[in-house]
This record gives structure tokens, C-alpha cells and sequence, in this order.
């Protein structure tokens, strides 16, 4: 098995917490007493420290420019960003995904300008798959964004009065 593989095997399994959420939201279902937007913008939280530690790693194999000292402080806001979105995410659920989208909007640039300035030098491969990945999960925060709202334009006066309550 090579590296390749890995990653792909890896990467393609990643995204399943994220299509579990998306399903469980549409469904308007919990698992284990956890709703779908809350799986979701856990694991994203998960997914873009994930990401901003390894461009962290990639960085500091280089030398020290002021374009890294800004590209790690920026990481750091985007995580921050993105942690203070999870905390809000139960009473402000479309915030949580806009900011977790467009943290990993932040991430992603981030990683396509140290590529290009040759400080992180990621496998081709890699960085395709990356690129492809993060993709997936903008396209996973739109759709989660959508159908919940979907489902909350849809909500009846009587379940949203049990909602409200059960919320309490």
C-alpha cells in the first residue's frame, strides 16, 4: 500500500461524519441524543484544526518570512473564528456553518498561496486531494446551511413550540 492510497482511504472516510450530519438534518433525526447540525459542526471544528495544524507543520520547515508569521497567526484566527462559531452553534446554527465555511474558505487560500510561494511543499497528489476534499466540505456547509433552513421555513407552529420547549 502507498502513501496515495492512504491518504485517499483516509480523506474519502473523513467526509462521512459530514454526509452523516447532512443525512440526520434532513431526516430531522438524532444519533445518540445528537442532532445532525451539531455532528456537523463538531467534526468540522475537528477538520479545520486538523487542517491548520498541518499547514502549521508544513510551515515551519521553512525559513522565517513575515509571510509565515502572518500565514500562522492566521490559522490561528481562523480556528478561533470557527471554535467561537461551534459555541454558538445551538442557538445560531446558519452563523455557526457561514463562519465554519468560510474559516475553511480561509484555510484553503491559505494553503493554495504557500503553495505557490513553495513554503509548503505537499505531494502533488496530496495536494490535489486536499483541494478536492476541502471542496466537498464548502459544498457540505452550503447544503447543511440549505436544508436546514429548508426545514425550518417548512416547520409547523405546533413543532415549533415543541422544539422551543424541548430546547429549554
Amino acid at each position: 500500500m502507498t502513501y496515495n492510497n492512504v491518504f485517499n482511504s483516509l480523506g474519502a472516510l473523513g467526509l462521512l461524519p459530514f454526509g452523516f450530519g447532512i443525512v440526520l438534518t434532513l431526516i430531522e433525526a438524532d444519533f445518540l441524543g445528537i442532532n445532525g447540525i451539531d455532528i456537523f459542526t463538531s467534526y468540522s471544528l475537528a477538520i479545520l484544526c486538523f487542517l491548520s495544524g498541518s499547514l502549521w507543520g508544513q510551515i515551519l520547515k521553512d525559513e522565517f518570512f513575515a509571510r509565515n508569521k502572518i500565514a500562522l497567526v492566521m490559522t490561528n484566527v481562523l480556528v478561533i473564528a470557527g471554535w467561537s462559531a461551534s459555541l454558538a452553534s445551538e442557538k445560531f446554527s446558519i452563523i455557526s456553518l457561514i463562519v465554519l465555511g468560510l474559516a475553511f474558505c480561509g484555510i484553503l487560500l491559505l494553503e493554495i498561496f504557500l503553495f505557490r510561494q513553495s513554503v509548503v511543499s505537499l505531494n502533488r497528489d496530496y495536494a490535489r486531494l486536499r483541494f478536492t476534499l476541502t471542496a466537498l466540505v464548502l459544498s457540505g456547509h452550503v447544503g447543511m446551511a440549505v436544508s436546514y433552513t429548508h426545514l425550518r421555513a417548512h416547520e409547523t407552529k405546533a413543532n415549533l413550540v415543541c422544539r422551543l420547549l424541548l430546547e429549554k
